[in-house]
């Protein structure tokens, strides 16, 4: 898990360009929308087979958070 974990990391940090996660920061502070939320957490699916429903990512703010329901689900 620790490589997926470094992995997971690693894209997020493509997607949002930064060098270091700030797990307190929000999505909106690096100019993502839901939608672009949804894009990344669809190719999450596809790369590790897992599912997110509509419910568990409606309230995602904070990297943290999306961190946090990555991790739950791998």
């Amino acid at each position: 898990m620790a490589d997926k974990k470094t992995e997971i990391e690693t894209m997020i940090k493509e997607k949002l360009k930064i060098s270091e996660i700030d797990r307190d920061a929000t999505i909106s502070t690096y100019g993502l929308d839901s939608l672009d939320v949804v894009e990344f957490l669809l190719d999450l699916e596809d790369r590790f087979n897992i599912t997110f429903e509509s419910n568990e990512t409606k309230g995602i703010k904070t990297v943290g958070e999306l961190l946090d329901l990555i991790y739950k689900k791998i």
